[in-house]
């Protein structure tokens, strides 16, 4: 009985940390499906960091804020942590700095999202420099 109780727990623990995981960080965004994802899908098509030094950069989402939610868009403010891995760690390029990575850092955007009647958003502006669309 005890192993049971044993194992029974932190697999608990753990089940509950991945459905947190899954909930959106803002509850009132509850209602958007797939919020997040557009966000950083948007992102990582098209920011760029470090005046175009670091073109491919990653984004992990630490906060959301609401500016604005009307009828037809949905703002928020975004803060992130980004990280370009092609770009390669310092080291590499300036060997005498030590390790780390020019190309990482938190920063934060406004990104402006169009809300469509079956409950799905998608990005239609963000703030930042970015790549041209094409």
């Amino acid at each position: 009985m005890r192993f049971v109780i044993a194992r029974t727990i932190p697999a608990l623990a753990l089940a509950g940390a991945l459905l947190a995981a899954c909930a959106p960080r803002n509850p009132e965004l509850g209602a958007y499906r797939g919020v997040e994802f557009a966000i950083e899908s948007f992102y990582e098509t098209y920011a760029f960091e470090r005046n175009a030094t670091c073109l491919r950069p990653e984004m992990a989402i630490a906060r959301i804020e609401t500016v604005e939610d009307s009828p037809e868009k949905l703002v928020l403010r975004v803060r992130y942590f980004w990280e370009d891995r092609a770009f390669g760690l310092d080291e590499e390029m300036f060997p005498r700095r030590g390790g780390g990575s020019w190309c990482s850092g938190f920063d934060e955007r406004i990104f402006t999202l169009a809300k469509h009647p079956d409950g799905r958003v998608s990005v239609i502006a963000m703030t930042g420099p970015q790549r041209e669309r094409g």
